[in-house]
């Protein structure tokens, strides 16, 4: 291509514009709907997105979908609309069966209305009921196509009707006029097949139209009404009755707000409206579109006649082109310049593409500005072109533009890079592929995918002073202010140059440590892209950092980043997919996200479903699987669960898994607790489920005690028959053994001496002397003296068995004797005598 086309390409630039489009997520049989022909949605209070389709009734929880039919209490499989009540039930009609029924918004299962069969005997065979109002008394007001009137149901069951003439069958099909009403007082709305006048309860709409199946009517504010008969048309009290001019017949409408409302057509999209008709935003070109609706989290979403489902996750991200868009630069007056992959270079304003140089398709192309001097240069084709003097372009094949161009360096190829020197342009060479160059402090830093070199003293040569630096780096940005250097790597995330040396990467909250490009914002925010999406990096003044993500999950056209640019309030990000942008505002709102809702799904007992009811288990019942349920429809991926048994877990487990298992519990009563969250943002929402795991019967207290008694038993029998006939005096050495064994707690005795009241551990007592009517009772510690009568001392002890008495004056604890001999015993080397008369007692001593 030579020079005289270049200029004809500048000053003839091809113009192009292009609409502004969204991001979609696409939802279709595949992903599990039971059907494409989608016709209403509505979103419960636990945040579960409900679908009425031609094959049943759908929800979906972000991750996936649970459909329902007749085999689950549906009335017929064709459900056309959601009609929610003021007391949390939501009503539909069963369009082959006719039939009315309701579920709770949370949901346990659907419920068939009890007056079916009275209404339906009012249907004909074209009846679809499209007006449902239940109000405070439970009494029911209906209205739809192919019946004539308002129906009114008590909640006993007491049947009235108005405005339930007809008179199609006096006239010809040609003449007859169907109108239709509107119950101010209930919100609900009727066809009418006769004349009638406005009362002061309901207002006749006399519209041009006989209304169609898709008859609608939404309330917008106290003033405006919004409607479908055939069309789309308004109803205002100060300037009545109007029509919207619109190519296609409209098949739904929703309000969003007093001002607002969606409206869909057949093959024709949808579309946000004001209460003045003008068109706010458009969606889905050529699909015929039947339902809309905002969710808890802000997404919209999209229902179909023939195509499922259609989310927009983040409506404030948009996007402008959807062609790969390579590099982004802005100039001083904040006009934005692109270079796309296949080698075009465009002008971007006011949402404007200006195609300025068309490229030849075989590489991509870059743009850079040269701020100082005010100067946009483009590269594409092999020539680097400054489209501000409009100077010959200069034949500079290049890999790069660098961020300062032209001050003095110009670009960067396989092998070498140029500045330029006095208007001469200098190529230094490398033995390395060079991916950026930037000045630094009077030298060249120099990115190569060997890692760093540095150009100093006219001499080329490695700069690794640590290992960070030796992998490969695509993008070396300067921040002047800062004189701090930026880096973007291949495996070493973003590096960070200047009085100290260190990297950022994944470990740190990077979605990637692969980064291609950073861009520096301002003295505090470095964005880096990666092929895992966006990351936006806050410096603080104490050189801490946080890092903030955006990804495709959260709206993005793709995880593959290219360049970002910042104009305004607008970030505008280039992707291999297109060029999309959004505010800044995106991640105040991603850091206030939280669930909409956690329930505990289901608990399984040795892999058999249990529900969740509270429960009492076997022994062998202990491997339990908890299925949890947390609902974020925008950050469906970005869910963790939190988890812990009370009794034995004094810190929380975090997870991603909505199963949380339990392989081999041991028996006892547990509290299972989970809790879960977004972003780990704070969050309120706790379950729990308490049971008990039963110890098998042989290690039941029930058991024990049988094992006891029958233990007792033969041991009893067997010195009944074997020992105590020799010896008795062992059979209560036994006895008193086996229940100081048992009555493992301690005893004490208890007394008054001295006007004082003690309490003492019988095992330190070591012996009783008896002085007339007092006893002197001696402890491992000291000596009490008691008024007591020696015959009376053992009777009034907890544990009389471990007590003897040796002497009409001496009562001794057996387990503190340390010795015996023939008449007397030793107590902590006192010599206690044995009397004549008590040398058997002895025989009980045994050591």
């Amino acid at each position: 291509m030579n020079f005289k086309n270049y200029l004809l390409i500048l000053y003839f630039a091809l113009q192009m514009s292009y609409s502004q489009t969204h991001i979609y997520t696409h939802y279709g049989v595949d992903e599990g709907l039971p059907s494409s022909e989608v016709y209403d949605i509505y979103q419960d209070k636990e945040g579960y997105i409900w679908f009425a389709t031609d094959k049943g009734l759908s929800r979906f929880n972000g991750s996936e979908f649970e459909n329902f039919t007749t085999k689950d209490g549906l009335p017929d499989n064709t459900i056309l609309d959601f009609y929610p009540q003021e007391n949390g039930q939501i009503w539909c009609f069963g369009y082959h069966s006719q039939r009315l029924f309701y579920f709770d918004e949370v949901f346990s299962g659907f419920t068939d209305y009890k007056y079916n069969s009275m209404l339906k005997s009012e249907f004909d065979g074209n009846t679809i009921i499209k007006s449902i109002v239940l109000d405070e008394n439970e009494t029911l007001y209906t209205g739809g196509y192919g019946i004539c009137g308002l129906f009114r149901v008590s909640s006993n069951g007491e049947l009235s009707k108005r405005f339930d003439l007809d008179s199609r069958s006096t006239k010809s099909i040609k003449d007859a006029q169907i109108n239709f009403g509107v119950l101010t007082t209930k919100k609900a709305f009727f066809s009418i097949c006769h004349k009638y006048n406005s009362e002061d309860d309901v207002v006749i709409v006399n519209s041009e139209n006989s209304p169609a199946s898709r008859l609608d009517f939404i309330f917008l504010n106290k003033n405006k009404s919004v409607f479908i008969d055939r069309k789309l048309g308004v109803l205002s009290k100060k300037e009545g009755l109007k029509y919207y001019e619109t190519q296609h017949n409209p098949i739904g409408i929703k309000r969003i707000d007093d001002d607002t409302f969606f409206v869909g057509y057949y093959s024709n999209g949808a579309e946000i409206r004001n209460t003045s008709g003008e068109i706010i935003e458009t969606f889905l070109p050529k699909k015929s579109v039947t339902g809309f609706l905002t969710d808890a989290e802000g997404s919209y979403w999209f229902s179909t006649l023939d195509d499922g489902v259609y989310c927009i996750k983040n409506p404030g991200i948009k996007v402008l082109t959807k062609d790969h868009i390579s590099s982004l630069v802005k100039d001083n007056n904040n006009v934005l310049y692109a270079g796309y992959g296949n080698g075009d270079i465009a002008k971007i304003s006011k949402k404007q593409i200006d195609i300025i140089y068309k490229g030849l398709n075989d590489h991509p192309a870059y743009v850079e500005f040269d701020s100082r001097n005010n100067n946009l240069y483009g590269y594409s084709d092999n020539y680097l072109i400054n489209y501000s003097n409009k100077n010959k372009p200069s034949i500079l094949p290049a890999n790069k533009l660098p961020e300062y161009i032209d001050d003095p360096l110009l670009n960067s190829g396989t092998g070498y890079f140029n500045l330029r020197k006095n208007d001469a342009v200098i190529r230094y060479k490398l033995p390395e592929k060079v991916q950026d160059v930037c000045m630094y402090n009077g030298d060249v830093l120099i990115g190569t995918s060997s890692g760093l070199f540095i150009l100093k003293n006219e001499v080329i040569k490695k700069h690794q002073p640590t290992n960070i630096l030796r992998s490969r780096i695509d993008d070396i940005d300067l921040h002047k202010k800062l004189n701090t250097v930026y880096m973007a790597t291949q495996g070493r995330g973003v590096i960070v140059y200047g009085d100290s040396i260190y990297n950022i990467t994944q470990k740190n909250g990077l979605t990637n440590n692969i980064v291609s490009e950073v861009h520096i914002e301002n003295d505090t925010v470095v964005w880096a892209c990666t092929n895992s999406g966006l990351n936006r990096i806050n410096f603080k003044k104490d050189n801490s950092y946080s890092v903030k993500t955006i990804t495709k999950a959260d709206g993005l056209l793709s995880n593959d980043i290219d360049d970002i640019e910042i104009i305004g309030d607008t970030i505008w990000v280039s992707t291999k997919k297109g060029l999309g942008y959004f505010t800044k505002d995106f991640f105040k709102e991603k850091e206030a996200s939280k669930i909409i809702s956690l329930k505990l799904k289901d608990v399984s007992i040795n892999n058999t479903s249990i529900g969740s009811v509270n429960t009492n288990l076997k022994h062998h019942q202990n491997s339990i699987d908890f299925t949890l349920q947390a609902v974020s429809h925008r950050n469906t991926d970005k869910i963790n669960y939190f988890y812990r048994l009370k009794e034995i877990d004094t810190t929380w487990t975090k997870t991603d898994n909505r199963k949380i298992h339990f392989p081999s519990l041991s028996p006892g009563a547990y509290t299972f607790q989970a809790k879960a969250n977004v972003l780990d943002n704070p969050d309120n929402h706790l379950v729990s489920y308490t049971f008990t795991i039963l110890p098998p019967f042989w290690k039941s207290w029930w058991f024990y005690g049988i094992c006891f008694v029958l233990f007792s038993c033969l041991v009893y029998l067997f010195f009944k028959i074997r020992i105590l006939t020799y010896n008795q005096d062992v059979f209560r050495e036994l006895i008193r053994l086996a229940i100081k064994r048992l009555k493992r707690k301690e005893q004490f005795y208890n007394f008054r001496a001295n006007s004082e009241d003690f309490k003492i551990p019988t095992h330190q007592i070591q012996y009783i002397n008896s002085q007339g009517n007092y006893l002197d009772i001696t402890t491992n510690k000291k000596t009490y003296t008691i008024r007591c009568k020696i015959g009376d001392f053992i009777n009034t002890t907890p544990d009389a068995l471990e007590y003897v008495r040796v002497h009409r004056s001496y009562i001794i604890r057996i387990d503190q004797v340390t010795s015996k001999g023939k008449n007397w015993v030793v107590i902590n080397d006192q010599r206690i005598p044995v009397g004549d008369t008590y040398l058997n007692e002895l025989d009980k001593i045994l050591f």
